[in-house]
């Protein structure tokens, strides 16, 4: 490692400094959380069995112990866990979403917290997603839509730009910053490799940035999260205190979780942080968790509601178990949502709600993310073995005579996508994107 950055982690841990070091050569531990949108912790372990212990930093997460190659399973691609280093989750599991909460998380890809924050919610209130960047918020909308948030809108823009849509309007943001990623040294060489004090400077710089945007779209009364995977004090407690000293309407809160430690202390009581090392059980981490002053209701700027086409409409009736509360058309794609549509000014929209499907010369042709969402099923159901649902996952055709239609197919009766039969066969419509080679 950068002889520089060991001098600056002895400097910091002291004492404890030849406990990081032991501990950076163990390997990483891995682990999952369970979806709960989809399934309780009790049942999962009945369909998918997995050797795990419980991990402290979220109440669905799990150790890993030895499992590989999980995300090429029917289990993963139903959507029915994420992969997640456990202690990514203790954000989120600070942050203390609630049902009903309207949520921003600002930097948001791949996923692993907006899904996490979507488990909370429950298909309630309204969660915002955001990733400036195009390919990463492809995949951020993949992981959405596998793990089947119906009440998700996924942006692909500069944080700036989000509080000038929504101003003073999210009950709860997640800033989960981007950073010089010191916390994950021990499991990518990259980040090793990509260090330096200048790349910490500057990641401070842009943290300060973004954590403004935040806190205009958080309401008062609002809470707001800051996060880190890094040991950098200039990018965990310096831009706390700063923040702090330039929003005095802004309070540090106490976390009241049992796991890591308390953050250093500078000034504005930025111990009240959560810190998390290696020798912690996780990989590298801080949390501030603050709150705005005052108590008030953002104004809704909820999109013009119309017709949508009648063959459309006719398909979801016939198909979907539960009709969804919100429908919305936007350049012949037909969006469901368990939330308002919201104007969204000058913001990029990658998704808004379930892409239900896509109107084509007069018919409706159903999206891969109609048969995953969480909220509705499709009333018509093409059970597979496992040996079929993994042929799914390949792309291949299933034998299967069934009447004609569209049908979920399922496995353990937990939808991996869709499929048409012509009466003989099932044609495979599982996502090009998503088959695995």
């Amino acid at each position: 490692m950068n002889e520089q950055f060991l001098l600056r982690m002895k400097d910091m841990l002291q004492d404890e400094y030849p406990a990081y070091l032991s501990s950076i050569e163990k390997e990483a531990r891995r682990g999952i959380r369970i979806n709960t949108l989809r399934i309780t912790k009790e049942d999962f372990f009945k369909v998918v069995p997995m050797d795990v212990e419980p991990s402290p930093f979220a109440d669905n997460g799990y150790y890993l112990k030895g499992q590989k190659h999980l995300g090429f399973t029917p289990a993963y691609a139903a959507g029915l866990f994420y992969i997640q280093e456990p202690s990514a989750s203790s954000a989120v599991t600070i942050m203390d979403v609630k049902k009903g909460m309207r949520v921003l998380d600002m930097c948001a890809a791949p996923g692993s917290k907006s899904t996490q924050i979507a488990e909370k919610l429950g298909n309630t209130g309204f969660l915002c997603v955001n990733e400036i960047n195009a390919s990463r918020c492809r995949i951020l909308e993949e992981n959405i839509t596998r793990h089947g948030a119906a009440n998700t809108l996924v942006l692909n823009c500069d944080t700036k730009e989000i509080p000038k849509a929504f101003p003073a309007f999210f009950d709860a943001v997640l800033c989960d910053a981007p950073c010089s990623g010191e916390g994950m040294m021990r499991k990518n060489d990259e980040a090793v490799a990509q260090w330096s004090y200048d790349l910490v400077q500057m990641c401070a710089k842009r943290q300060s940035e973004i954590l403004e945007n935040a806190y205009n779209a958080l309401r008062p009364g609002g809470v707001l999260v800051y996060s880190t995977c890094t040991f950098a004090k200039e990018e965990n407690e310096e831009v706390i205190a700063k923040f702090l000293e330039v929003h005095p309407d802004m309070r540090m809160e106490d976390v009241h979780v049992f796991f890591g430690r308390n953050a250093f202390a500078t000034t504005h009581e930025t111990e009240k942080a959560i810190r998390i090392f290696p020798m912690d059980e996780g990989e590298g981490h801080f949390i501030a968790k603050m709150r705005k002053e005052g108590n008030a209701e953002a104004a809704s700027k909820v999109k013009t509601s119309f017709r949508l086409p009648s063959v459309a409409m006719k398909f979801l009736k016939e198909h979907l178990t539960v009709p969804y509360p919100y429908l919305y058309a936007a350049d012949d794609i037909i969006y469901g949502s368990t939330a308002p549509f919201y104007e969204t000014g000058r913001c990029r929209i990658r998704c808004q709600g379930v892409r239900l499907g896509v109107m084509k010369r007069n018919r409706f042709e159903p999206d891969h993310a109609l048969f995953m969402s969480s909220f509705s099923k499709c009333r018509h159901e093409a059970e597979l073995s496992d040996e079929e649902a993994m042929r799914y996952m390949h792309g291949e055709e299933i034998q299967k005579p069934l009447p004609k239609g569209w049908y979920a197919a399922t496995w353990h009766g937990f939808a991996l996508g869709g499929v048409h039969s012509d009466g003989k066969a099932l044609k495979n419509k599982y996502p090009k994107s998503l088959r695995l080679r």
